[in-house]
């Protein structure tokens, strides 16, 4: 998890958490990788259609796999790849060819968690900063998938007559493999087809992904609890045969957003926040339906879809005059349609997207388009070519980009990627981006381009040295400013129970084009120190991990982003700026039979260069930071 947080997350945890809340599931219930079909695999982002294709092509020729040792024979997985999946994948016996009763066997799950702050904040009384979660879910056989959650955010209240449950609540149930019908889903759901430049609301990954990116590929439940980016209602998918699948949805749901006083809004919150009058006042005031319809056929080496989406607001979106929002939104309703298309076959790759968008506006174009040659197993060349015109607009679309909406960019990628040179892995990746219309800050055009170089020496199983640079130029209020950043990490495995890392990391922030008046803030440097050791018992009925950070950076600007320790289904990526050290411990116990677990983190931050950190209703009036976290899970 810490490797691929690393190297894809680019420090954005809300675009990675869906995909480690995905990966901390598969790794909780692992495959059966002898009995484990195409679209099962398939769910392992890291792994793409042709490399599971070989997978399924080798157990279907040489009969099922003894040990995972024969991962090895498969020429499509590099080193890399199979070291990944054995933490997803076991390699266990094929039953007998008896009928199976696909509705027996039951699971459930019971987790709660609660992050305790041990401090006070100007906001709210103590009590109120007090996050919770609680989690339900049930599984019955292979044919139901249910669940339910409950949340609140710290300093969002709860058991009051404004707010007398939790403020944040949904669940789902899905149906599958009945029939025609794949699936069929009621409640909470994620959804992305193509290339995501229509719909795309599931995983989302950095620039330095593209060799993974993959769109969710069709429907499946909102497990997370992300407020924002999901469905609300009912969606469905029939299978024709192994070539044709069709998926239709319809959503409606209240979305938050700050209303004008014409009854008009401008944008939508996506913080999901609601812990003052103002963020209250603001909460489910936009009625937003979506529907939709994909189809998808595939045949070999070859496939093609056709997406539509159809969206509906009970208010106006109108922007104001600032130049960088004439391109947003207005009106009530939106649309866009897509042709996705591929061909992948023996080392060639080509897929991509091509949309069109409508409004009052007339709508614009966008398309996404790659190409990837396999050298062999360990090494590979990409280029992705993208292209989104001002006038596009599509709600739910994610896609490879520098800005978060695909909108008002055009840029071109290249990456190489090599697994395995010996004892040496290499990754080299290349984006140059530009922006027509004038970004927020901006009067005019914008153009950057950001380079990756990442190194990993691993002459044997058991130590690791990892180094990662990158380098990005990008333009705000009409200057230029760059961002070099360098992180060195070297991981040594003592034993089966023990092992240790050190990491160092270093990020320098310099605007050579800064006014006089502010040339003392042109440039700022930013420097941490992070030892780190890891214990898990003989049975992993313990495990243990113990984290110090040491940083020192000189503003906001050159803030540093490290991964640390953290429980299950939440996102360790601490963001440090300032002077000071930070302590990160987590201890996880569990029974013999893994039917119930204990987990706790203690993390401490404490600031040499201030007396008091943050500011408003944020505002703690002392250095020191300490916070607890604890969750329960039961499991039947």
């Amino acid at each position: 998890m810490q490797e691929m947080t690393e190297e894809y997350a680019d420090g954005d945890g809300e675009r990675w958490l869906e995909q480690m809340e995905l990966l901390n599931e598969l790794h909780e219930h692992p495959l059966n990788i002898n009995t484990a079909d195409f679209e099962d695999l398939l769910r392992l982002p890291f792994l793409d259609e042709k490399t599971v294709e070989g997978i399924v092509d080798y157990i279907a020729l040489h009969g099922a796999m003894r040990t995972l040792g024969e991962l090895r024979l498969i020429t499509r997985l590099d080193y890399r790849e199979r070291e990944w999946l054995k933490f997803f994948v076991y390699a266990g016996p094929i039953p007998a060819k008896t009928p199976v009763n696909k509705w027996k066997g039951a699971q459930e799950e019971l987790s709660t968690r609660m992050d305790i702050p041990c401090y006070q904040r100007e906001g709210w009384p103590w009590a109120r900063g007090i996050a919770h979660q609680l989690r339900f879910t049930w599984q019955q056989g292979r044919r139901l998938d249910a669940g339910l959650r409950l949340e609140k955010d710290a300093g969002e209240p709860i058991f009051t007559k404004q707010s007398p449950f939790w403020d944040s609540y949904g669940g789902h149930a899905m149906l599958k493999d009945i029939g025609v019908m794949k699936r069929l889903l009621v409640g909470d759901f994620k959804a992305g087809f193509g290339e995501g430049l229509v719909i795309n609301n599931g995983l989302q990954y950095g620039k330095a992904s593209t060799s993974l990116w993959r769109t969710l590929g069709g429907i499946r439940p909102h497990r997370s609890t992300d407020e924002v980016s999901f469905m609300r209602g009912v969606a469905g998918t029939l299978a024709f045969g192994r070539q044709w699948e069709v998926t239709a949805f319809y959503s409606i749901r209240s979305l938050d957003a700050t209303v004008n006083k014409d009854n008009s809004v401008s944008s939508i919150n996506t913080t999901g926040l609601h812990r003052t009058d103002s963020e209250w006042g603001h909460r489910h005031t936009l009625l937003s339906q979506t529907t939709a319809l994909h189809a998808q056929w595939k045949h070999k080496e070859w496939h093609a879809g056709i997406t539509g989406m159809f969206q509906y607001y009970d208010h106006q979106f109108r922007q104001n005059s600032a130049l960088y929002r004439q391109i947003y939104p207005e009106g009530y309703l939106f649309g866009a349609v897509s042709a996705d298309y591929g061909y992948q076959h023996n080392r060639l790759l080509i897929r991509g997207e091509t949309a069109h968008s409508f409004d009052n506006r007339g709508g614009g174009w966008a398309t996404l388009n790659k190409a990837a040659w396999r050298f062999n197993a360990n090494t590979q060349l990409s280029v992705i070519q993208r292209y989104y015109a001002t006038g596009y607009y599509s709600p739910y679309a994610s896609a490879i980009g520098e800005n978060s909406q695909v909108q008002n960019e055009s840029g071109i990628t290249l990456q190489f990627d090599a697994s395995r040179l010996g004892p040496f892995a290499l990754l080299a990746l290349f984006d140059y981006f530009y922006s027509p219309w004038p970004r927020y800050t901006m009067s005019r055009y914008s153009t950057g381009w950001e380079a990756i170089l990442q190194t990993i020496w691993q002459p044997r199983s058991h130590y690791q040295l990892r180094l990662r640079y990158r380098v990005k130029s990008k333009e705000a209020s009409d200057r230029r400013h760059y961002s070099h950043q360098l992180r060195a990490s070297y991981t040594y495995k003592f034993n089966t129970h023990w092992n240790a890392a050190l990491s160092a990391f270093m990020h320098r922030y310099h605007e050579p084009d800064a006014p006089r008046a502010t040339s003392e803030h042109a440039s700022s440097n930013g420097f941490a120190l992070a030892p780190q050791v890891n214990y898990e018992s003989a049975e992993q009925r313990l495990r243990a991990s113990l984290m110090f950070v040491w940083f020192h950076t000189d503003d906001y600007d050159s803030r540093l982003y490290i991964y640390e320790p953290s429980l299950y289904r939440t996102f360790g990526m601490a963001q440090l700026y300032g002077k000071g050290q930070r302590l990160a411990a987590t201890l996880r116990w569990r029974t013999t039979n893994k039917r119930y677990e204990l987990q706790t983190k203690v993390g401490v931050t404490h600031y040499t260069d201030h007396s008091e950190i943050s500011s408003g209703i944020l505002r703690i009036s002392t250095s020191w930071k300490p916070d607890v976290q604890l969750l329960l899970r039961l499991k039947w």
